[in-house]
């Protein structure tokens, strides 16, 4: 098998309300985790907000470098890995994201399980995810990484712990460009 195939993990921290909270609790300077295909990152997957003005509207969302969230947040600051699969696992993780994208209207935010998460509760509910949870479990499914933990306990900062993680940027998301 190959082993040139590019994904990018991104660690991600807005100034939004949740975002701030998040941060709050958690002490750590990232809040949010997605998932990218292209090395410009143009196009991001995850568990957040799926319209712009809502954050009750949550669950499976294609973020756009271009849509309103980041031309609003444009402050949003993100660290860039990228991390190098064989063909495999590029094709199985990119066969989860479209089942997923296909029948995103049963996938729904965990409210209740992030909370629980943070006092260590585990809980877990059907087709419902946090973004680092997703993340987590997307990585598993397609064999490229287990965590040491369950993937509902997965929080941004465990990402820098993958094996061959190689970061590429850190600074203001709207700014990155590899052109």
């Amino acid at each position: 098998m190959s082993s040139n195939y590019k994904i990018y993990i991104l660690q991600m921290y807005s100034t939004t309300i949740p975002s701030r909270l998040i941060r709050l609790f958690t002490h750590y300077k990232y809040t949010h985790i997605a998932i990218s295909f292209d090395k410009n990152c143009n196009t991001l997957y995850s568990f957040g907000r799926k319209k712009f003005d809502s954050i009750l509207n949550a669950g499976f969302s294609i973020e756009n470098k271009k849509g309103k969230f980041y031309r609003k947040f444009k402050d949003t600051l993100c660290r860039i890995y990228e991390l190098t699969v064989n063909k495999e696992q590029y094709i199985k993780l990119k066969k989860e994201i479209l089942s997923i994208k296909k029948e995103s209207s049963k996938y729904k935010y965990d409210y209740i399980g992030i909370v629980a998460r943070f006092f260590r509760i585990p809980i877990y509910f059907r087709n419902k995810y946090v973004c680092s949870y997703f993340i987590a479990e997307l990585l598993q499914r397609a064999g490229i990484y287990k965590f040491e933990k369950e993937s509902y306990f997965i929080e941004p900062k465990d990402f820098e712990k993958l094996d061959n993680l190689k970061e590429i940027y850190c600074g203001k998301y709207i700014n990155y460009n590899v052109n």
